[in-house]
């Protein structure tokens, strides 16, 4: 459903970049990654993201239950005790939550894994604690300020890329995974005739998941690119997966080329689709 797509890289190519139509009743959005690779992505609307905060929330209410349970049967006879330790308990669950998700899952709270949902930087980056920290912050605004989340729930719905308060004070965003909804066709690359021996020489273990997603999208979609386009993104594309892979590259191989026979060793060991 997501369609990540390189459209533009470098400042020659920003006047050719076009935006992405939108898609049902969810915004689809241009986001710059730290490559200068615009990814068109689907942002979450409010009926997704109020499912997965509805799975979130029952998830907390089970975990606070049997936290009640074991508080007031084994720790502490005094119920005003008892209580005192439950409302902290509370509080650190409805706090920490989703900020250990969304730290250590890549921006995946158990609610948004179930919907196919991520939170991720507005550069499209993945969270850091400072930002999961941040979100669940402005959280508190959108869910108590006033009570039953009117707050978030306006935000959501009114602001162009769906955020609420937390979304605004982090500089996040929640999209739909392009890792769960881009479907990609079993599309082999190979080394151009001739460069077969300097495709060996690339070792590909160090080449990501995300790298290998935006090269092979640069590379099925390369004679859609202007030329000046093409040639500028082939270049920033090679340099950046050539220092991932500490290869000196060579003068007599174009950058498309050296993509190519990086894509082609990449998938010789990982397949054709988006590594998992």
């Amino acid at each position: 459903m997501v369609d990540v797509t390189v459209s533009a890289a470098t400042s020659a190519a920003t006047s050719a970049a076009t935006s992405a139509p939108s898609i049902g009743a969810h915004h689809v959005d241009g986001i710059i990654t730290p490559e200068a690779v615009v990814l068109d992505v689907q942002t979450a609307g409010f009926a997704s993201r109020v499912l997965a905060a509805l799975v979130d929330t029952a998830i907390m209410v089970v975990i606070l239950f049997f936290t009640a349970v074991i508080v007031q049967l084994t720790l502490f006879a005094d119920s005003s005790s008892g209580n005192t330790v439950l409302a902290f308990i509370t509080f650190g669950v409805l706090f920490a939550y989703p900020i250990l998700f969304e730290t250590l899952n890549g921006g995946r709270t158990p609610g948004k894994a179930s919907l196919g949902l991520r939170a991720v930087n507005v550069d499209g980056s993945p969270l850091r604690l400072k930002d999961a920290t941040l979100r669940a912050m402005g959280g508190i605004v959108d869910r108590l300020l006033p009570p039953g989340g009117i707050t978030g729930a306006l935000f959501v719905t009114l602001t162009p890329r769906h955020q609420r308060v937390g979304d605004l004070i982090a500089g996040t965003i929640v999209i739909r995974d392009p890792n769960k909804f881009v479907v990609s066709p079993a599309l082999w690359f190979s080394a151009p005739p001739g460069l077969e021996a300097f495709a060996e020489s690339i070792d590909p273990t160090a080449i990501t998941v995300d790298q290998y997603t935006v090269v092979r999208s640069f590379l099925t979609r390369a004679n859609t690119l202007q030329a000046g386009v093409r040639e500028s993104l082939a270049r920033d594309l090679a340099a950046r997966l050539a220092a991932t892979v500490h290869h000196p590259g060579s003068p007599h191989v174009s950058a498309e080329a050296f993509l190519l026979c990086a894509m082609a060793r990449y998938q010789r060991r990982n397949g054709p689709g988006v590594a998992r």
